[in-house]
């Protein structure tokens, strides 16, 4: 390997290691808000009702009599509402979870 080379690869492990703003999963100015349709055991749809509605920036929109539930989850990052997610999905009353939809706002780009 010549010294350019040598060179390049030390270039490109740096580069690597910094971490730009579109990686940073915590975003302060940013306002995120997910629906999901969730499918519970009827026996047990009280239960995962709690679960969901005691989650933070959880809110019920809809259920059916079948285990139905649809929700919606805010959060201030990408990366918290997958936590709550991945909180909820274990849920042994729950057949599934699945996500519907996912937007977010850059509030620092928002002008009234």
């Amino acid at each position: 390997m010549n010294e350019s080379e040598v060179k390049g690869k030390q270039q490109m492990s740096k580069s690597a290691s910094i971490v730009s703003p579109e990686d940073n999963f915590m975003q302060k100015d940013e306002y995120h808000i997910a629906s999901f349709v969730a499918h519970a055991m009827i026996t047990r749809l009280k239960e995962v009702k709690k679960a969901i509605t005691d989650t933070t920036g959880a809110e019920i929109h809809a259920t059916t009599p079948e285990g139905k539930i649809v929700f919606t989850l805010e959060g201030d990052s990408q990366k918290a509402i997958g936590r709550r997610i991945d909180e909820l999905k274990v849920h042994t009353g729950l057949f599934n979870l699945s996500p519907v939809y996912h937007q977010y706002v850059d509030e620092a780009q928002t002008t009234i």
